[in-house]
């Protein structure tokens, strides 16, 4: 009963920490994605099994309520009618950001894709230029494709498998600037995904590498509320995953898992700053338009109104025990094709700010 309490108590903690949002360490401290990530076997101790139990029932306990809310009609689960405002405020959200890049200069896209070629910073200068028209929107969208593909170029396909959102922000952008309204209905369900698979391969990410964020919390003791390191990195992991799992999943309390989130980005700001700020435009943006949006048919295809609560729930706990098991696959998979026991790239070791 004491390890319960102590495991209930650490996992309220962590959801109300900026750390689990606060993001890609990359852009904060020293890493190297040459370096294999810790072993599944150590990574899968029983501390990692205790936290993932823990949050198994907290998901299946949230799925009866989201459901419940769901089926009660509440406004909470009704799809937004602010079409219009959700376009305006991605291209005014990314043709800032893309500003941003463009004063700043040497970045592809985010704070640690670093590059010495100018052309970057103009063709980032083009693709703001580009979100003044939602005809424009198109050329923009192919912008930021081959930013995407030149960073791949430069960085490796396993570095930008962390940027999903980008590829998602594209093909929103891409299909805003056409009038089929079918195409266009694609553009919310496109970006959820996107998002979501780029929170949970950041969360994924904090139980491989989470060597990377200890200076960080040596530097700020306070965020982990006293939970060991290594401890506070599995729960952020699945603070981190849990949230996403939701916003891809949820239907009646879809727009309170977004909001909750966004209020994590924001307060990540007060600790880690402008850096922050611009690096995470794409993502609190994007964030924005899911809240505004609400469930789309991607969403309700997942609600099954003919089965009980009990059987959603635990069809939701199935599925986010199988996400868990994909994303951990693909990235241990992932970084050993590409670079194996071996370190063929050791040039890409990075710092962050370099």
């Amino acid at each position: 009963m004491r390890i319960a309490a102590r495991l209930q108590a650490k996992v309220i903690l962590a959801v109300l920490l900026p750390v689990p949002a606060a993001g890609h360490v990359k852009w904060f401290a020293p890493y190297d994605v040459s370096q294999p990530p810790l072993p599944l076997g150590g990574v899968l101790g029983a501390h990692f099994l205790l936290v993932f139990a823990g949050f198994l029932l907290l998901v299946f306990g949230g799925y009866v309520l989201d459901r419940a809310v769901a089926r009660s009609g509440y406004g909470l689960a009704r799809s937004g009618r602010a079409e219009a405002l959700e376009e305006r405020l991605m291209r005014a959200g990314i043709g800032s950001f893309f500003v941003a890049l463009f004063a700043t200069g040497g970045v592809i896209l985010t704070p640690e894709l670093r590059s010495d070629a100018e052309w970057p910073a103009w063709l980032q200068g083009a693709i703001a230029l580009s979100m003044l028209s939602a005809r424009t929107t198109l050329l923009g969208a192919l912008g930021i494709l081959v930013l995407y593909g030149h960073a791949v170029a430069e960085y490796g396909v396993f570095h930008l498998t962390d940027y999903p959102i980008f590829l998602g922000i594209a093909a929103y952008l891409a299909l805003t600037s056409l009038d089929a309204p079918r195409l266009r209905a694609l553009r919310v369900p496109i970006l959820t995904v996107t998002f979501c698979a780029s929170l949970m391969w950041g969360a994924v990410e904090k139980w491989a590498y989470p060597q990377w964020t200890f200076p960080l919390l040596a530097e700020k003791p306070y965020l982990t509320f006293g939970i060991p390191a290594a401890d506070f990195m599995v729960i952020a992991g699945f603070v981190e995953f849990a949230l996403a799992f939701h916003i891809l999943t949820g239907l009646g309390l879809l727009r309170l898992g977004t909001a909750g989130l966004g209020l994590i980005f924001v307060a990540a700001i007060i600790d880690f700053g402008r850096l922050d700020a611009i690096g995470h435009l794409p993502v609190i943006v994007p964030l924005a338009v899911l809240f505004l949006h609400g469930p789309t048919p991607l969403h309700r295809r997942l609600h099954d109104a003919r089965r009980g609560l009990l059987s959603e729930a635990r069809r939701a706990g199935l599925g986010f025990a199988a996400a868990i098991a994909l994303f951990m696959g693909a990235y241990w998979g992932l970084q050993h094709a590409e670079y194996g026991s071996a370190r063929p790239r050791a040039a890409m070791t990075a710092m962050a700010g370099r």
